[in-house]
């Protein structure tokens, strides 16, 4: 008599640079072997993420912007660095006023990282229509490819502000070059999320994994 082993489904909510660039390989491997579990990745956006957890239709939430609710539970993961990169090698690190002549390609107005962005630039007082142009797109992938396969401009280089990690492949192969802001560093928080009701026994050990990261 064969014995089949029960395998659990988890359901984890990530956002899309968390679920495109940071879950994909070892990470995803640990977190598949927590508890014999098999993890199904829901990516999607900050909102959509605490609206299925406040639904239960997800037991784990995983999200790069401070997005939260009063039966939602969140508790800072790991520091991100934001950093402007563009597809020609800039200076290690730019002054501000170097900006207004690059043209820069942003997420939407209303999304969440474009709202982060703003932030940091009101801390040094500028804002995205300093820049010699601007256009804006949906996703942070979408804004890597813009940049990687825009016309190499040295008077106007095309720059977009993503997370360090989503471009680690791009700038070991040269594809993208990554520059800093000389007054302030770009760094932001990601967040675990759940349900205040969640029974912790099911996700206690999946955080515990992610903390190890």
């Amino acid at each position: 008599m064969t014995t089949i082993s029960k395998i659990e489904s988890f359901k984890l909510g990530s956002t899309y640079t968390i679920g495109s660039y940071i879950l994909p390989g070892e990470l995803n491997e640990k977190l598949n072997r927590v508890d014999n579990s098999i993890i199904n990745v829901r990516t999607s956006n900050c909102l959509d993420v605490i609206n299925r957890l406040q639904t239960k239709e997800l037991d784990l939430g995983i999200i790069e912007t401070p997005t939260f609710h009063k039966d939602i539970i969140a508790k800072e993961w790991i520091d991100d660095e934001m950093v402007i990169c563009s597809n020609i090698e800039l200076k290690p690190f730019i002054n501000k006023e170097e900006l207004y002549r690059f043209k820069i390609i942003c997420q939407q107005e209303s999304s969440p990282v474009n709202k982060l962005i703003h932030r940091f630039f009101a801390k040094i007082d500028i804002s995205h229509r300093d820049f010699y142009s601007i256009s804006t797109i949906n996703n942070t992938t979408a804004s890597i490819q813009s940049v990687k396969w825009s016309k190499p401009n040295r008077e106007h280089p095309t720059i977009t502000i993503v997370s360090s990690r989503a471009i680690e492949d791009e700038v070991r192969y040269k594809k993208l070059f990554i520059s800093r802001l000389k007054e302030l560093k770009m760094v932001r928080k990601f967040y675990i999320v759940y349900h205040k009701d969640m029974d912790m026994s099911r996700i206690k050990h999946i955080i515990e994994e992610l903390y190890n990261y």
